[in-house]
């Protein structure tokens, strides 16, 4: 892991945008922020105000910077001319999120249109990214959330914005494309959704999962786990519903190649788990995730600490119980395999198999004992019987309780004759 600490000065560079690093060339980066003190050493754009919300993103052979602002879009080519084109937005969207993955050709935009001067609703665009110098243009769209979606109990019937340019935590989106699969994740943890799309049919999700409702958070951030584009990585926070109270923070991922992805998926990790504790060094409450083409990955706490769980070799998983701020390697615990590479938990070989070679071999022994999670093949007669064969007391003769109450409590005098007349055993 290579650390780079970039020092400014704090008093006029008061909030950095976002950060965007050519894959090719880790010395080199662009940012982007806002100067409330009005210094212009290092200004590139001009004529428009600060944007409030202002995305970056670069293209697959590193060449050029592309940017998505409310007001304006430009291209900034990376050569040493630093050539910058500058157009006005006519993509009528107030921009949240942008991927452009492994091609040069197109983008994913998403954020939201103002419809009606007091209402606006999130909007998603495949962009043409235009290497001519022309701007870039929407050639499709994506379904919309619809609002009227969910059931007359569910808070986010009534959720809608009033203006676009207004940034909040609580309207943060992300997007991540797999070029492999043309398959695109876009979260918009406002509805705690997150929705699978196929870049040829934008406007037909084919997969959607919620985490609940009265919560919000689920997709603050999300990606593919690598370059393959079989399994999402999807930051599912909760957030309360009415105040955006944070209550917790889980990394899910899900094999959407072997088991779709719907509601009811089942995630094939929840990090963090007992195994795979939290990095000692993190807040509980993360922001912002990101994946390398070769399935690493790195989460982000509120205070912008980092932390990367390394994609390790069969055999093997990342231990995150580590004191410094990317996890190691160890071996599967014993009765566990994973027989590929990956961040995931080794899991446990089934019922009649035991673990043995980074693989789950059958037992074969005609009285063999292997159950689940076993180490090796044992058979039933290397265990030891023991009888447990005791003698009880007796019990006393009146075992039955109505006996023992009748005797107990309704016990009279029989010599009497007034205690026999009115006795309601007589």
């Amino acid at each position: 892991m290579i650390i780079c600490i970039i020092h400014y000065n704090g008093t006029t560079r008061d909030f950095v945008y976002s950060v965007v690093v050519p894959i090719s060339n880790i010395s080199a980066f662009l940012y982007s922020c806002i100067d409330l003190q009005g210094e212009i050493s290092e200004q590139i754009v001009f004529n428009y105000s600060t944007q409030d919300n202002f995305i970056i993103s670069i293209n697959e052979d590193n060449t050029a910077i592309y940017v998505f602002a409310g007001d304006f879009l430009f291209y900034y080519v990376l050569n040493s001319t630093f050539q910058l084109s500058v157009w006005s937005n006519s993509l009528n969207i107030s921009p949240l999120a942008v991927d452009i993955g492994a091609n040069i050709d197109y983008a994913v935009v998403i954020g939201y249109c103002q419809l009606t001067p007091a209402y606006a609703v999130d909007c998603d665009f495949i962009v043409s990214l235009n290497r001519s110098l022309s701007c870039p243009n929407s050639i499709n769209a994506f379904s919309m959330i619809i609002s009227n979606q969910f059931a007359y109990s569910d808070p986010r019937i009534n959720q809608y914005l009033t203006n676009s340019r207004d940034y909040s935590a609580q309207t943060v989106m992300s997007v991540s494309i797999a070029w492999r699969t043309r398959c695109v994740l876009i979260g918009v943890q406002s509805f705690n959704m997150v929705l699978l799309h196929l870049l040829d049919d934008p406007m037909h999700p084919i997969g959607t999962r919620q985490n609940g409702i009265e919560l919000m958070g689920f997709g603050k951030s999300v990606a593919w786990l690598d370059d393959k584009g079989e399994k999402a990585v999807i930051l599912a926070n909760s957030y309360t519903y009415s105040t955006y109270q944070w209550i917790s923070s889980f990394v899910h991922i899900y094999d959407i190649q072997s088991d779709e992805f719907s509601d009811s998926t089942q995630p094939v990790l929840i990090y963090s788990n007992s195994q795979q504790i939290l990095f000692r060094w993190l807040v509980p409450e993360l922001i912002r995730l990101v994946c390398s083409s070769h399935g690493h990955l790195a989460i982000f706490d509120d205070l912008g600490i980092p932390a990367i769980i390394y994609s390790t070799p069969s055999g093997t998983y990342p231990n995150t119980n580590s004191t410094y701020f990317t996890s190691n390697t160890v071996p599967c615990i014993r009765g566990t395999y994973r027989n590929y590479t990956g961040i995931e938990l080794c899991i446990p070989c089934s019922n009649g198999t035991y673990a043995y070679s980074n693989s789950c071999s059958p037992c074969t022994l005609p009285d063999s004992f292997c159950p689940y999670g076993a180490v090796e093949e044992i058979a039933y007669s290397t265990f030891e019987s023991i009888e447990q064969d005791q003698d009880y007391l007796e019990s006393p003769e009146n075992t039955v309780f109505d006996d023992i109450f009748m005797q107990n409590v309704f016990s009279f005098n029989a010599q009497s004759d007034h205690c026999v007349l009115v006795s309601p055993i007589a």
